[in-house]
């Protein structure tokens, strides 16, 4: 039997390692090609898609988006391969269709973020939207997108690129520009303060930088919640699901509610970790903080009242616009309230009061808090499922997150008004109607006038347009 040396055997030893090293490297790139997403998506006529620096490329004839090995997208189309990069964007100016390719964070009012891979389908700018795609880079979604200082007005969707001192890039279909001091932008439903990375619905506020992290170096001291005036602390979101959304349950047009503990039933996460800490350590009568859905508001509060000084602790809620006050008694045993049976998009004030026996032993009355805090908008969306001889095929949609009774249904045509009706809106289900119209005609069917108990929803309202 052959002997080997010790040279061979080390020599040995270097191949077999190195096999097995092959072997894993061989292994690790079939898992990570079998990993991509490599799916091809149509891009059609009438879109408009932006490249890796943001220029638009038009579509004439349909395209091909794909993503490739290195992880990336690439449009295919007029025999070249256009560079994307990690994620994309097209928005089709004939349907008002906003297509978004990779992964995005979809950031909504409460602490939870909705994740979205592949191709995601945005049919409606009317139904507000705002995600983060990676560091420093945020996608805005609304009918009307501003700036606080009135300098940027555009429409259906806002790409924000933001550099490491606080400048951003604003780009889509009709603005490209870039701004060299901080800049608010405005939406119906929520303001992003850029330079910081801070959204805020109502009177929530949430810090972007605690999601997937940021480089951003800009900073501004005066962020800091002073004890004075600050009624709402939120710390992050942190409460993370795939591809599904959190909904709440209906009410009535009442105000109405119950002590909840600590009042944390409507939130969760770091927030209301922060919330439990600020609670502990305040020494004073005072409200911590405030959040909203369609119908209901949450208040987190403290009573301190070591010597048992006060008589009663409660808040007036106030309905603006209305004489209607409800007066709610707080139990200083508790540290959070939730007002139920609310209206949706509908501002409430909130007056916080106790009463106490001054030297004369007569009850005095102070106010230790007021905040304004305005309830969420449900979401609704029509969309044409089939058209066929003039008669139009629709569906209403709606979140579920309030009971929606009825609407009116406009109907445009080359936009001239040519028909206007009341509909009832039962669940999703899907009706139709008649309209004249010829080959070529632009058809526009618009929602509005939505209402719940009879009552009209302020600001909602949505649409949908083809051409026939």
């Amino acid at each position: 039997m052959r002997k080997y040396d010790i040279k061979n055997k080390r020599n040995i030893g270097i191949i077999i390692g190195i096999s097995v090293l092959i072997i894993i490297m061989f292994s690790l790139i079939i898992k990570l090609f079998l990993s991509f997403d490599k799916k091809e998506y149509t891009v059609y006529t009438g879109s408009l898609v932006f490249d890796k620096d943001k220029s638009i490329v038009k579509i004439k004839e349909n395209g091909i988006i794909k993503k490739k090995w290195n992880n990336d997208y690439y449009l295919i189309y007029d025999d070249k391969n256009i560079l994307l990069g990690d994620s994309a964007i097209s928005y089709n100016e004939d349907t008002g269709e906003i297509i978004l390719y990779g992964k995005y964070y979809e950031i909504g009012a409460g602490d939870s973020i909705d994740i979205t891979d592949g191709e995601t389908v945005i049919k409606n700018s009317a139904l507000t939207k705002f995600y983060k795609l990676a560091d420093r880079k945020y996608l805005v979604v609304d009918k009307e997108i501003k700036s606080l200082d009135g300098l940027l007005s555009t429409s259906e969707f806002l790409m924000v690129d933001l550099d490491k001192v606080g400048n951003a890039t604003l780009t889509n279909h009709k603005v490209s520009l870039k701004t060299f001091s901080p800049t608010t932008i405005v939406t119906s439903n929520y303001t992003f303060d850029i330079a910081n990375e801070i959204l805020t619905y109502g009177s929530n506020k949430i810090d972007l930088k605690k999601i997937i992290g940021s480089s951003n170096k800009y900073t501004k001291e005066d962020l800091v919640p002073s004890e004075s005036n600050d009624n709402s602390i939120n710390n992050g979101v942190t409460n993370i699901t795939d591809n599904s959304n959190a909904s709440t349950g209906g009410g009535n047009n009442s105000s109405g509610g119950n002590n909840s503990g600590d009042g944390s039933n409507l939130g969760s996460g770091n927030s209301n970790t922060v919330i439990q800490e600020v609670k502990k350590a305040t020494k004073r009568t005072s409200v911590i903080s405030t959040y909203s859905t369609t119908d209901k508001i949450n208040v987190n509060y403290v009573i301190y009242d070591p010597k048992k000084e006060y008589t009663s602790v409660y808040m007036e809620v106030h309905e603006i616009g209305t004489n209607k006050i409800d007066t709610i008694y707080l139990n200083s045993n508790d540290t959070g309230y939730v007002i139920s049976n609310l209206f949706p998009n509908t501002t409430y004030n909130l007056t916080f009061k106790y009463s106490y026996l001054d030297e004369n032993n007569e009850v005095s009355t102070d106010t230790f808090d007021n905040i304004n805090v305005t309830t969420k908008k449900p979401k609704i969306s029509i969309k044409v499922t089939s058209v066929s001889f003039g008669n139009i095929k629709y569906l209403i949609t709606s979140d579920n997150s309030y009971d929606i009774d009825s609407a009116t249904l406009k109907v445009f045509v080359n936009n001239e008004e040519v028909s206007s009706t009341t509909i009832s809106i039962n669940g999703n289900t899907v009706n139709d109607i008649y309209v004249n119209t010829v080959l070529d005609d632009n058809v526009e069917l618009l929602l509005t006038d939505v209402k719940s108990n009879g009552k009209v929803i302020k600001d909602v309202k949505s649409s949908y347009k083809f051409k026939y």
